[in-house]
């Protein structure tokens, strides 16, 4: 064969393998898409289970946060019952023993003005005697200030 035959034998082969490439490219294109199409499906559906996960992880810190909050408000509440009762029952406490003792008192002092009104009385000179002395004096100590 002589190269004037041989070359619409070669052109034929070279179309041929034109082609094939030309398929195969075609092919290698359809596949790259499928992956691209599959890695893009496979990103939503993660992007979707991710922010799920993260909806449900911020939900139960809430929910979390509301317990915590409802816990330490209830022991506050104890708390300050607890204190507010002591304070009172301190303030019964000390009021109780401030009524004994104005009680008391008021008892040594009913007794003390009867025993000056008794002595009056008794001794009516002396007592305004007594009497105008410890006015002098008041009056001199008053003065001086």
């Amino acid at each position: 064969m002589t190269d004037h035959q041989n070359s619409p034998l070669v052109s034929e082969k070279l179309e041929s393998s034109q082609a094939h490439a030309k398929k195969a490219l075609e092919t290698t294109a359809a596949a790259a898409r499928e992956v691209a199409e599959v890695a893009k499906n496979s990103a939503r559906s993660a992007y979707a289970a991710g922010r799920s996960e993260l909806e449900a992880a911020a939900q139960d810190l809430k929910d979390a946060a509301r317990h915590s909050y409802a816990d330490l408000s209830s022991t506050a509440k104890a708390k300050y019952g607890d204190l507010s009762k002591q304070a009172h029952d301190r303030y019964d406490e000390v009021s109780g023993r401030a009524s004994e003792a104005a009680a008391e008192y008021r008892a040594q002092f009913d007794e003390i003005a009867e025993q000056a009104e008794d002595y009056v009385r008794d001794n009516p000179f002396k007592a305004v005697g007594i009497t105008f002395a410890a006015g002098l004096v008041l009056g001199l100590i008053l003065r001086r200030r």
